[in-house]
């Protein structure tokens, strides 16, 4: 596969452009996914050039426990329609735990728009007590 030219070379020279090549559903996920971990293990305010990007430090939001978990469900969609445009018409639902879990999950339900439609896609967040955010 050719390596594609820089940007710069691109608009000098737009013959050097590569074309877009089919990305199997399975990468794009991955690639989403991966993005979507770094989103929420960036916390608010941490970037200088984007202080909303990323999500709030879980702990300054328990103080307002139990609006904290609409806090954090608002925070997560708007993040994510923010700063992952691959995503669309993206929901955010808090799951509720099972009574010995001391973790709060969201679902996160969108779409991807494909070379062959819009292809439903569903990930997972957890916050455990530790405050270690995972995504799946």
């Amino acid at each position: 596969m050719a390596k594609a030219a820089s940007l710069l070379a691109r608009i000098q020279k737009p013959e050097l452009a590569v074309a877009r090549r089919h990305i199997p559903a399975g990468e794009l996920r991955d690639d989403i996914l991966a993005h979507l971990r770094g989103m929420c293990g960036t916390r608010q305010g941490a970037m200088l050039t984007r202080p909303d990007y990323g999500i709030p430090d879980v702990t300054e939001m328990l103080h307002n426990f139990p609006e904290a978990i609409a806090m954090m469900q608002r925070a997560l969609k708007h993040t994510i329609e923010a700063y992952e445009p691959r995503l669309t018409n993206v929901r955010v639902n808090y799951v509720q735990p099972e009574m010995t879990e001391l973790i709060v999950r969201f679902e996160i339900a969108a779409q991807v728009i494909t070379d062959t439609g819009k292809t439903p896609m569903k990930f997972e967040t957890t916050m455990e007590v530790s405050r270690k955010i995972s995504v799946r």
